[in-house]
């Protein structure tokens, strides 16, 4: 076994090595992560940055060599302890967390184990309310060249996957009064366990406001994706819906089923209206909007009416004016 000093020396050499690798498990989860969840951004998805989170020399060597908490110690402490990096992805209704599981054991680069699963621990022992996580290990299947850093077989890596309340659970308890130093009482452990109790709660409420918002949004997403389609099979190029895409969506879209019919006869009338949007859309993002072609046919049907729904500034809307040779109501 290795004395402390040939424990830290091994440690301060290899510790870039294994802040790559967590670099590169992120990476890894967060492009097939993309698709999953498209079209929102991982960035909005995942709430926290991904950041890898490797052993402080001492927290490390406490680990290996003074760990109260095992009942037996370990045997080879370096290779044995798993979190030597370490990545979170927190994300906010616990539903989400599947999405992200499914990133990470789909990665064919390493091999995976689930360490911690929250939702069996519950069905296990529901009448208990304690931390919530779910733990990942996962270990690079062959040597991975990483830009010249190998990362040797086996390696691993801890991944937690958990909600925004979990983690703040987590901050406040698990992080730091779950410590050799701190005595714990009945009364604390009482407050974490109704604490704990009342994050269940509020994410199930979370979940519910969540399940309504959908209902009511999906028709309107609907609609913009099969927009994104007629725009890209007119224009050539792939739309950007921004918040922009809402508004105009609001102002010009509707329930009727006849709807994109009549934007395709416009369309076909109108031939030139596709490469006016191609041709403003490499200078102005409201022009990678969807649903400007609606604009367009509103305003080519009754540009007065057209004027009074527009919901940004009179100088947006001006250039689809021009375009159909239709004078701006005053």
């Amino acid at each position: 076994m290795m004395t402390e000093e040939e424990f830290l020396a091994r440690w301060t050499s290899e510790r870039p090595m294994y802040e790559k690798w967590g670099e590169h498990v992120a990476t890894c989860i967060l492009d097939d992560l993309a698709a999953r969840v498209a079209p929102i951004s991982t960035e909005l998805f995942v709430k926290l940055p991904i950041k890898p989170r490797l052993k402080a020399g001492g927290s490390f060597i406490t680990k290996a060599f003074y760990n109260t908490k095992r009942k037996i110690p370990y045997a080879n402490p370096y290779e044995e302890i798993t979190d030597k990096v370490g990545l979170r992805l927190v994300v906010l209704l616990p539903t989400q967390i599947s999405k992200v599981e499914a990133a990470l054991e789909n990665c064919p680069v390493w091999e995976f184990s689930k360490d911690r699963d929250f939702e069996q621990e519950i069905a296990e022992k529901p009448y208990v309310f304690n931390y919530q996580s779910v733990h990942y290990i996962v270990r690079a299947k062959a040597d991975v060249d990483l830009k010249g850093t190998i990362v040797p077989k086996g390696t691993p890596c801890e991944v937690q996957i958990r909600t925004l309340l979990q983690h703040a659970h987590s901050e406040l308890t698990h992080d730091t009064i779950y410590k050799p130093s701190v005595e714990k009482t009945p009364e604390m452990e009482r407050a974490v366990s109704k604490a704990m109790a009342l994050i269940e709660a509020t994410s199930d409420y979370f979940e519910d406001v969540a399940r309504l918002i959908e209902r009511l949004v999906t028709p309107s997403r609907q609609l913009s994706e099969e927009l994104a389609y007629i725009y890209k099979e007119r224009t050539g190029i792939f739309a950007e819906p921004t918040r922009a895409e809402a508004m105009l969506l609001e102002a010009y879209g509707s329930d009727d089923p006849t709807l994109l019919k009549h934007l395709r006869d416009f369309l076909n009338l109108k031939t030139f209206v596709p490469e006016r949007v191609a041709e403003r859309s490499k200078i102005k993002m409201l022009f990678r909007q969807p649903s400007i072609l609606l604009a367009y046919k509103a305003v080519s049907e009754s540009p007065r009416q057209a004027a009074g729904k527009w919901p940004l500034t009179p100088n947006e809307i001006a250039p689809i004016y021009a375009d159909l040779g239709v004078a701006m109501p005053r």
